[in-house]
Formats: structure tokens, sequence, C-alpha cells
């Protein structure tokens, strides 16, 4: 099988100025982009070609942006029972995984075309925001599975990979191998150690991964009489994943950004939570309003729950998240299992849609990345 190459219209879409500037022009790259995407899988694919014909779906159905519902879309949960690629295995340059050691993982694979343009998504929605420094020198505390041993955990890669955006003084992984258990563990006391450290140096601290973990480890400084930090100017807050297997035990956002500004003295507007699916790979990261912005490398469609069919804006349904950049899977239309309310008119001013995620929706839980590592929580 030929390896697939990026068309003209793709290339023109990754490399468009301002990822949440979206626009007619780029809503025409954006619809060329996604039928080139869809041939391509459709003569790739025999899975995607036949549930295309099933749906009497072609490729020049796209024209206008309102046509994209009608592209065949993939259920986020088929990806953990089949492996669906639209490239030969010996193209294959990264497999990633969904989930935890616990449940059924969803396999993602890259081609080196859709591997670099899945991270240049990443890269241009960082530098976006302002949080590409190459010349800073970082602390680094993640809660995340440490890399050296979960190299093909999507949370783990990408938290990893974040790194890249500074320079970087020192990475302290919170959850960390204990080879005596063959487990993961999370040692409070020595992350608050590392924690101590990084407050007392000169360089600026990120907070990368699950909130879960640094609320824990805020309530066990206050539970042993810890004063509140002040961490050096220029730290952030990045999280991501979600909190625990009930999402009602998890603190609203607003009080979780005042205890981290209370206990760390990370300000609030350099505080910012991302929404995403390794089963996708465009990231959706929260403005200075807190609001998830959707970049022009994607677009999101809400479904009923109970029809599917596509719903106006400010209704609640299932996110149907679309993008034309993977060309290793023909998941370039995924449904998700989350509830979404999608809006425009964000106060920070741009222009894009943003994404209100009212949590998950389902008989059986998704044992996904956050579930599996909030486990070491309980």
């Amino acid at each position: 099988m030929t390896p697939p190459l990026a068309t003209p219209a793709l290339n023109t879409l990754m490399h468009s100025a301002d990822p949440y500037d979206v626009g007619a022009e780029k809503d025409v790259d954006f619809l060329a982009a996604m039928r080139d995407a869809a041939a391509h899988h459709i003569k790739a694919s025999p899975f995607y070609a036949a549930l295309c014909d099933h749906h009497g779906f072609k490729p020049d159905m796209l024209q206008r942006v309102s046509d994209l519902p009608r592209v065949p879309w993939i259920f986020v949960n088929t990806l953990k029972h089949h492996e669906l690629l639209s490239i030969s295995r010996e193209e294959v340059k990264l497999t990633l995984t969904s989930s935890g050691t616990g449940g059924q993982k969803s396999q993602i694979f890259f081609d080196e075309g859709s591997l670099a343009r899945g991270l240049a998504t990443v890269d241009a929605c960082f530098a976006a925001n302002g949080l590409v420094a190459p010349e800073t020198e970082v602390n680094y505390l993640i809660f995340a599975h440490d890399p050296a041993h979960a190299a093909t955990r999507g949370t783990s890669y990408t938290d990893h990979y974040m790194t890249n955006f500074t320079a970087v003084r020192s990475r302290w992984y919170a959850l960390r191998w204990d080879a005596a258990s063959s487990d993961w563990a999370f040692d409070l006391a020595t992350t608050n150690l590392q924690l101590e450290t990084f407050a007392a140096s000169d360089a600026p601290v990120r907070i990368i991964g699950f909130p879960a973990f640094l609320h824990r480890l805020i309530t066990y400084r206050r539970e042993n009489g810890y004063p509140n930090l002040q961490l050096p100017q220029d730290s952030w807050l990045l999280t991501g994943g979600g909190w625990k297997k009930n999402e009602s035990e998890a603190i609203p956002k607003e009080i979780f950004r005042a205890e981290v500004a209370e206990a760390l003295g990370i300000p609030e507007i350099n505080q910012r939570d991302g929404y995403g699916l390794v089963e996708h790979g465009v990231p959706y990261l929260e403005c200075p309003a807190h609001r998830f912005h959707v970049p022009h490398f994607s677009r999101a469609i809400i479904r009923d729950v109970a029809t599917l069919a596509p719903l106006p804006e400010g209704e609640a349904g299932f996110l149907n998240l679309v993008t034309p950049y993977l060309l290793s899977m023909p998941s370039i239309s995924l449904l998700t299992s989350d509830l979404a309310v999608m809006h425009h008119g964000c106060p920070c001013g741009r222009n894009t849609a943003t994404l209100e995620l009212r949590g998950r929706l389902g008989t059986r839980k998704n044992k996904g990345c956050a579930i599996a590592a909030t486990q070491l929580l309980s």
C-alpha cells in the first residue's frame, strides 16, 4: 500500500495562521481536506468503504459546513474492539493506547505524516495560548504515568510532549512504577517534597495532568499543616483527563481554580484545562475565559442522544468531532459518549465555537486514562 500523502488542501489547512480564527476561507479549506481524507479512507479501508456505502455517502457531498454531519461517524468504543487501519502495518510509526491497566484499550495508529500533523495541532494551539517559551527553563510536576514505563499511553505521551514547549530544568512524574508490587504508585509525601523543592527554585513551575491528584496533594498539605506556597512567577497549571470514575465527586472548576490559586499562588488566568481524546488527537484548550475552543483543525457536531440527529447551538447532546488530518485511520468523524453544548460569542474575543462539557453518558463506564489513573487515589 502506498503511504498517504497530505493533499494541497490539507497542507493549507495545517499551515493556516491562528487556529482560533475561523471564517469562510478556512471553511473552504477544511471541506476540501475532508473530501480528500474521506476519498483516501474509502479507497484504503474496506471497513470505511462499506460504512460509506451503507450510508450512501460520497465525498463530493461535502460542499458546505452544514454537510459535515453527513460524514459517517465511528463510535469511539469501536476502537476498543477493532483495529482500523487505512495504511499498511509497515507504515505505522507510533501506536498509542487510550486506557490504563484495567479495561479494554483503544489502539490508535499513526503513520509519519499523521503523527506530524497531529503534533502540529498541539503546537499551534499551545502557541496561540502563549504557552510556548523555548528560552525559559521550567520545572515540571506531572500527574501522569512515568513514560519510562508507559510510553504508549496516550496521556503519558501527550503530557511528556508538552514539556517540549519550554527548556526543561527538571521533570517529576507523580505516578511512578513500583517494581516491588509490579504496579503504579502515587507517593503523596515524596511528591509534596518535590513540590516544595520546585517552590524554592527560581524557575517557573508547570503542573500538568490529572486534576484529582493535585487536589489530593493540596488536601494532604492542608491536613498536615503545611503553609500555602507561592510558586515562581509565570508558573502554570495545565490539567486534562478528567477527575474520578464518578464525575459527581469532582470539585467544581471555579472552586478548584480558587483552591489552586490560594494553595500554590498560580493565578486563575494561568490555570487552563484541556479536553481531548487520543482517538481524535486535536486538543481543545481553555482560553483566559475558561472556555474550550474548537480550533480550525476540526469541527464539532452535537447529536441528539436518542436519534443522533444534529442539534442546534445551545442544546445538549453527544459530541461528534470531525477532522481531516488523520490519514492512518478512518476515524475522521468520531462520535464520543461525552455530553456537550456548543456556543459562540466567547468573552475572550475568538470567533471559534466553544464546547461546554457536561459529563459522560452510558450504561457502562469507559475505563479511560483518567479512570485507570485515579484508581490510585482510592
